[in-house]
This record gives C-alpha cells, structure tokens and sequence, in this order.
C-alpha cells in the first residue's frame, strides 16, 4: 500500500490519502476521525467581502459564496442570506441542528462553536470565524458552523 493511504473495509477500492480525509470540508466518514486527524477541525477564517444590505428576520438562510483567494486556514467569501443553493458553496448551520420553527435557527454566535456534532466522523462541517474588516466598518467578527456544499 503507498505511504499516506488509508484502506475501507470494503478493500483497496475505497483507498484515500489521509490528507484528503483530514480536509476542511471533506465529506469522507471515519469512525474515530479525530483521532486520525490530530483532533477536532481546526479555526478557519472567512473574509467577507459583501454581505446583504439588511439583518433579515430570524427564519432567514445563510450561506457564504466562495471568491478569490484562498489558504489553508483563509478564504474570501460572500455573505448571502436566502439564496438559492447553486449560489453557495457553503451554508451557514446551527451546530446542533437546523431549527424547525422560525427563530430557532441560530447561526451567529459570539464565541467558537464545536460544529462536528452535525457531521460526526467527517470534516464536512467546521468552525469558523467571519471577519467583516474589508467591508469598512466596524462590525465585530461572528462565528459559525459552515457545512460544505458536496457535489456539482
């Protein structure tokens, strides 16, 4: 087997470099995958870059719209608040699930939430802070759980 890969069960088929289950944002399934990985995801940054013009009412759906640039803990991105789906390449979500009755859906917060218990055993969903600074103004930054986007 080559260095860094990892076997299913199912055999030499379902073969993954550690690198690509340990992603920010990778939907593969490992049953211990923190102990794989080093622990839980780590902190990432999202630049905004616009957001909508008004605060939108409590049922409102976020999600971030990835531009520009990009690294490994930074990337640019748009703030969209109920936009259809193709537009997003990740959503905003509350880390203990979506609400069902509107205002139960909180996903701004003011500290780093634990964001796994949506996903658990992937790397799909993961904590994040938003940082308003290129916008100009002097909105402090939020934190909150992104969910990636998966397939076309």
């Amino acid at each position: 087997m080559p260095a860094g890969h990892l076997h299913a069960p199912q055999g030499p088929e379902a073969c993954e470099f550690k690198k690509d289950i340990c992603a920010i944002g990778a939907p593969y399934y490992i049953k211990d995958i923190n102990s794989l990985c080093g622990g839980q995801p780590t902190l990432q940054r999202v630049n905004i870059i616009s957001e909508p013009s008004t605060g939108g009412d409590p049922s409102a759906r976020y999600c971030v719209a990835w531009t520009g640039s990009a690294s490994d803990t930074t990337r640019d991105g748009v703030l969209l608040m109920n936009a259809p789906g193709v537009q997003c390449g990740a959503d905003l979500v509350n880390p203990a699930g979506s609400g069902d009755a509107p205002g139960e859906y909180a996903v701004f917060y003011d500290t780093e939430q634990n964001c796994t218990p949506l996903y658990p055993g992937t790397r799909q969903t993961y904590p994040v802070v938003l940082d308003y600074s290129s916008l100009g103004d002097q909105e402090a930054p939020t934190y909150v759980c992104l969910s990636e986007h998966l397939g076309a």
